[in-house]
């Protein structure tokens, strides 16, 4: 079964562990060509795991990049999730998926138009609407929720690991919890971490205003 799916400073980043992270070379700050989401998903058919990522506009649609996180037997383990949305027959629907490396893929539905509104898109006679953002299925449950995207540049970013990928562009992050940001650790910096290269850092805070 399923469990659940403008910044003023860094404090309020620090309180707001929903908000997710790009890092892209020579740009900052709120990132307005991005749609940031997190979905929790499970079922019978696939093991719990939280998923998030970015939709941004491409030629004929959207395309999705993110990054799906489960705790197994090792600690953390983290995989790349790519995907896409095209026109659906509905005006002002788009449709598609994205897969997550070799496991199913997770269906979504996104209208722009409508306030921005990502949903799960599964069509089974068995499963129950809990809520708008959340579908309850043997095949997969799956629970959306609104993020907020800030873009990185990488030259604002201290790593805390001595293991530093060659190139940081692309990497899919989000703030730290509270408990993290209050121990200091990025003193009046942001905490951020990027699951994929098992890296911690601080991010500038001026760049989450």
């Amino acid at each position: 079964m399923a469990v659940s799916v403008a910044l003023t400073g860094a404090a309020s980043a620090q309180d707001d562990p929903s908000t997710l992270l790009l890092v892209r070379s020579g740009d900052g700050g709120p990132a307005t060509d991005l749609v940031a989401f997190e979905a929790l998903v499970g079922g019978e058919t696939i093991a719990t795991a939280t998923d998030f990522g970015f939709i941004q506009e491409s030629e004929d649609g959207y395309a999705i990049l993110g990054v799906r996180t489960r705790i197994g037997a090792d600690g953390l383990e983290a995989k790349s999730c790519t995907g896409g949305l095209a026109p659906a027959e509905l005006p002002g629907v788009f449709e598609g998926a994205y897969a997550c490396t070799d496991e199913i893929p997770v269906p979504l539905s996104y209208q722009p138009k409508n306030g921005d509104k990502l949903l799960p898109n599964l069509l089974d006679p068995n499963g129950v609407w809990e809520e708008e953002t959340f579908f309850v299925s043997a095949l997969m449950s799956i629970r959306i929720t609104a993020a907020k995207p800030v873009a990185l540049p990488a030259d604002a970013l201290r790593p805390l690991s001595q293991r530093v990928p060659d190139t940081l562009d692309g990497l899919v992050g989000r703030v730290a919890p509270p408990h993290i940001q209050a121990s200091g650790a990025c003193g009046e910096d942001v905490a951020v971490f990027f699951p994929l290269a098992g890296l911690p850092a601080c991010a500038n805070a001026d760049l989450f205003e």
